[in-house]
């Protein structure tokens, strides 16, 4: 949500996503769902495109229920997809790859 909120309010001259993004990260080590803060979020993001980011945004600013509830899913598929690439890394790790 924070993210969300940022990247609607754009608060700032420039660096909103920046900030939006480093927000979020801290939301998430702080709610123990990345505690070690090693879950690449933002290969997620990457990897689903920035037309889709957008449309969810534009949800997400739009404030109706089904908007918050793609951009609740947008991030939930993005956060899901930095866990993959983090467990990949992890594993090239332990077969001696990285």
């Amino acid at each position: 949500m924070v993210h969300g909120e940022l990247m609607a309010l754009r608060p700032f001259g420039s660096g909103n996503g920046l900030v939006a993004r480093a927000a979020q990260r801290i939301v998430l080590v702080a709610e123990g769902l990345d505690p070690q803060a090693i879950c690449p979020l933002e290969v997620g993001l990457v990897e689903l495109g920035t037309e889709r980011y957008r449309g969810a945004l534009g949800g997400y600013a739009s404030g109706t229920p089904e908007g918050m509830a793609a951009w609740i899913r947008h991030c939930a598929a993005a956060l899901r997809l930095g866990v993959r690439e983090s467990t990949a890394v992890c594993e090239a790790m332990q077969r001696g790859m990285v």
